[in-house]
């Protein structure tokens, strides 16, 4: 009987070079996937307006904090600083207290000076009465920036309803220049005075925020303010041109002192609305006052003679005035000077301070003599 076979199933042996481990496969590239979207772009501009505002809030805060507690030790200081104030507001208080040009009454002083806080609750409320008293017996507190604006700036962009006190403060700034004398120009406290003055009024001035009535007003200021808290050089060059062109009988001197005038007007006050259209009686004054200052260097140097001081330029018939005095005091030391040159003083004595005619009229005037027929 046979026997049956029997099948023995075998798995092959794996090969000898076959590579140990698992088989590699493909590497796919990163994908991220958000488990939720973002939000739109208008609610992420939404958070970010909002958060600007917190953080702009909170850093108001921290300096109204600060400026408080600024004048919380500042006022421990202050009775030892009110002498010396008054002492270095010098000649101008003077002048002040004597009323010479005076717009209204004498007002009431301080007890204590007054506060930044004060002065601006004052211009919320229109009070009038306190901004005085503060023009006249705490000046600088007009030309103090407080939370990032000088308060004329502030009064300026409460529109049209405090128009009166913006009015107020720009008469104030310019009543300080006027009060001002000679001596005074040489303190430290009246230069640092009139750099903060015309800030107030160049600010004042680029943001056109004030009453179109009270531009000229205010541009002749900032032209005034500009001369003196930046030197004479302009005035001592000016004039020393001019006593050169004085001499020559043919020249137009007059037209040349208008014409320089109306360059520096128009380089101060470019970009301005209006420019140098609002200021054609300060073009006037200043050339008029020029003239004058040129004919007195021409007299004053055939007798060795000292030149008219400019502290009284462009400031109403004021150079006039002291040109007159000069004539005066002097008058025989300037029977030596030439008959040409005793002609023009004469003509600027007799024409240059005709209070019956404006100022464009007295310098037409003068005008016709030195360059029709110098």
């Amino acid at each position: 009987m046979s026997q049956p076979h029997l099948h023995t199933l075998t798995r092959p042996l794996p090969s000898q070079n076959a590579q140990a481990g698992p088989s590699t496969s493909p590497r796919l590239p990163p994908s991220p996937v958000l488990l939720q979207p973002l939000p739109p772009a208008s609610s992420l501009k939404r958070e970010g307006l909002a958060s600007s505002e917190l953080e702009l809030d909170r850093q108001q805060r921290q300096i109204d904090r600060e400026r408080q507690l600024a004048e919380a030790l500042q006022e421990q200081e202050w009775e030892i600083q009110r002498a010396a104030v008054r002492e270095d507001m010098g000649t101008w208080r003077h002048g002040s207290d004597k009323g010479k040009t005076r717009e209204s009454a004498p007002t009431k002083g301080f007890d204590r000076p007054p506060q930044a806080w004060e002065l601006y609750a004052a211009i919320d409320k229109h009070d009038i009465e306190f901004i005085m008293r503060v023009r006249d017996h705490a000046f600088g507190l007009l030309l103090q920036k407080n939370a990032g604006e000088f308060p004329i700036v502030y009064a300026a962009r409460q529109g049209e309803k405090h128009r009166d006190v913006v009015i107020l403060l720009i008469g104030a700034l310019s009543r300080y220049v006027n009060f001002l004398e000679e001596e005074d120009y040489a303190k430290k406290e009246t230069k640092d005075t009139l750099k903060m003055l015309r800030s107030n009024l160049k600010l004042a001035i680029d943001n056109a925020l004030l009453p179109s009535a009270s531009a000229p007003h205010l541009l002749s200021s900032y032209l005034q303010v500009l001369i003196m808290s930046e030197g004479d050089v302009f005035l001592h060059r000016t004039i020393t041109d001019l006593v050169l062109l004085l001499r020559d009988p043919s020249s137009k001197p007059v037209e040349v002192a208008e014409q320089t005038v109306r360059r520096f007007c128009t380089k101060e006050l470019r970009g301005v609305p209006g420019g140098v259209g609002d200021v054609e009686e300060y073009i006037a004054n200043a050339t008029l006052d020029l003239i004058i200052m040129s004919v007195w260097a021409l007299a004053a140097g055939q007798v060795d003679l000292e030149r008219l001081p400019t502290h009284t330029f462009a400031r109403d018939t004021r150079t006039w005035g002291v040109f007159k005095e000069a004539m005066a005091e002097n008058e025989v030391a300037l029977k030596k000077v030439t008959k040409r040159v005793q002609g023009m003083l004469e003509l600027i004595l007799e024409r240059g301070g005709n209070t019956h005619k404006s100022v464009r009229g007295r310098l037409r005037d003068v005008a016709e003599v030195l360059d029709g027929a110098s």
